[in-house]
């Protein structure tokens, strides 16, 4: 413990500066209550009235900066635990300066004339923040933030406008410290703004297969024995020969010999349109995802004591994630990722085969999958476009050596094309939204009304007519009913 008497000519310095920042004029006097409080800031001048008897206070100073007790009653003697962390100057009998000089705690107890405890005061020493809470509420505008030091650390509290006005206080908190831990943003938002996204996902595939060949097969029979001679067409649309129009005929000889040939042209053109419109509310800054589509069993593990095998199930469909984050002047900055898969055998896993006599296959996933990160307006637009995927292949069969020659090699050849193009275009449009009314929502089902048995024997109907909601047509010149009609 250090005992501290009344200044000497050593502390004149120590005592001057003391003086200087206690005579700021921004800070009054301020009585310091029974319970305990803590003073963070700058220089500060603190009147203590004891009442009845002594009383514990609690004190908190920044690294560098001084306070000014002023007791009701004359002091005598100061003792403090740690003097590394703070320091006291007995000015007059009735005034104390404690000077925090490094971050910790300490104590100091102060004495009267006749040893009896007047005073404890429990002194906190923080690291310096008083100009970031300056620096952050001058340049956030209608910002209100309160900076807390704990030792080395700073808590952030108190309120701004919207997400991106937090993560600016907290990057400029960043600045002031050593390590990005140190910072503990506890900001809270005036007003969480929403987020509607509105996306358009449309993916369509076109597909077209040709086959155009001859098919012969030729049985010659002399006696006991026979020579079989054919030729069929290999090409296959998954994993059987496709139909298509077939012209042939055959003939049997007098020996039992027979031929049969037959003409195969087979074309088949094919158009799919996937077609998502998911409508999604986020809180800015936070995430939202949206999934149509299903999900199928993967095995990862199997149990070697009883034969148990534990499945995963993976998601396929047409997804979507995003997570907007709302900037000054009603901008929207947005975080997207959609995609498309579907089910195929193009690249399937099969474990087992013919020797166990079963086997297990596990389908791959075609994906058409686009993520990217934008800034538009409330209302705005944008569209991810150009991922095409095209394939061709071509099969040619002829029968060896007489199918290359010229004219009637044409008999003994069949040729297979299939080519198939697939694009995806991707529509996101962004909202700043509110919630409303209730009543304002309407739904499919809304005025639904199922037919009777007499209606459905009789006119063939599974429901009547939906009616309008009441006031749905108020204003308007044509009036008629609305909404979904089942048929």
């Amino acid at each position: 413990m250090n005992k501290l008497r009344p200044p000497r000519a050593a502390a004149a310095a120590l005592i001057a500066a003391a003086l200087v920042q206690v005579a700021a004029p921004a800070v009054s006097a301020q009585e310091f209550p029974i319970q305990s409080q803590s003073l963070a800031g700058g220089p500060a001048t603190v009147r203590v009235d004891l009442g009845a008897g002594g009383a514990t206070r609690d004190l908190a100073l920044p690294r560098g900066k001084s306070a000014v007790i002023e007791l009701p009653v004359d002091v005598r003697d100061i003792l403090i635990t740690n003097p590394a962390v703070a320091d006291a100057v007995l000015r007059s009998p009735r005034q104390i300066y404690v000077l925090g000089m490094t971050s910790g705690q300490t104590d100091a107890i102060l004495f009267d004339a006749s040893g009896r405890r007047i005073l404890s005061l429990n002194i906190r020493v923080d690291a310096d923040f008083g100009a970031l809470a300056e620096t952050i509420n001058r340049i956030l505008p209608g910002a209100r933030v309160q900076v807390e030091p704990i030792g080395e650390a700073v808590i952030l509290t108190g309120m701004v406008a919207n997400a991106s006005d937090a993560d600016k206080a907290g990057q400029i908190a960043l600045r002031y410290v050593a390590k990005p831990e140190q910072v503990l943003n506890m900001l809270s938002i005036a007003g969480k703004d929403q987020v509607m996204l509105r996306v358009r996902v449309v993916e369509v595939q076109r597909s077209v297969i040709k086959q155009l060949g001859v098919n012969l097969n030729a049985v010659l029979q002399q006696g006991t024995g026979s020579i079989t001679l054919g030729q069929t067409a290999n090409f296959s649309i998954n994993g059987t020969l496709p139909g298509g129009g077939t012209i042939g005929g055959t003939y049997t000889g007098p020996n039992g010999d027979s031929l049969t040939g037959s003409i195969r042209a087979f074309e088949r053109v094919g158009l799919v349109r996937t077609l998502a419109e998911p409508n999604l509310t986020a809180v800015s800054g936070e995430a939202a995802k949206f999934l149509a589509g299903g999900e199928y069993p993967v095995p990862v593990n199997q149990d070697s004591s009883n034969g148990s095998v534990t499945v995963e199930y993976k998601p396929f469909g047409v997804g979507l994630a995003f997570t907007p984050v709302v900037l000054s002047g009603g901008r929207i900055s947005l975080k997207i990722s959609t995609e498309i898969s579907e089910l195929t055998t193009q690249g399937a896993f099969t474990l087992g085969g013919s020797t166990s006599g079963t086997s297990l296959t596990i389908p791959a996933l075609t994906v058409r999958r686009a993520e990217t990160s934008i800034e538009l307006p409330s209302g705005g637009s944008m569209m991810i476009a150009g991922l095409i995927q095209q394939t061709t292949r071509e099969n040619l069969d002829a029968l060896p050596g007489v199918g290359s020659v010229p004219i009637i090699g044409s008999l003994f050849r069949s040729r297979d094309f299939l080519s198939g193009d697939t694009e995806m275009v991707v529509i996101v449009t962004a909202y700043i939204v509110d919630p409303n009314n209730p009543g304002a929502f309407q739904t499919p089902a809304d005025g639904l009304q199922f037919a009777s048995d007499a209606e459905t024997l009789l006119f063939g109907k599974l429901n009547k007519v939906v009616g309008a909601p009441p006031g749905a047509n108020a204003g308007r010149t044509y009036q008629g009913p609305i909404g979904y009609v089942i048929e």
